[in-house]
């Protein structure tokens, strides 16, 4: 994603983690909708090890859903994880 993301409109998606989804390729919101919020925090993740908290995940999972990423509900966290740890 550019550093123009911000004015994309994508919620939770600052300039880190828009140069973060820069670095493995998602350069646009609509790459991020097909590539999914799991995927994106796994491609990440792998690049970017250190960095990384499941915060990231539930802020992409936001972006995609247009809410806050404190409002991705429990359930869905579960499912998100159960997707990063199953690829």
């Amino acid at each position: 994603m550019s550093p123009e993301a911000e004015s994309t409109g994508l919620r939770n998606i600052g300039p880190t983690s828009a140069r973060w989804l820069a670095e493995v390729g998602i350069d646009t919101p609509e790459e991020l909708r097909r590539v999914g919020a799991a995927e994106a925090y796994r491609m990440i993740k792998a690049w970017r090890p250190w960095d990384v908290t499941l915060i990231l995940l539930w802020a992409l999972e936001g972006a995609i859903t247009d809410v806050d990423w404190m409002d991705v509900t429990p359930e869905r966290r579960l499912e998100l994880r159960r997707e990063v740890d199953e690829a």
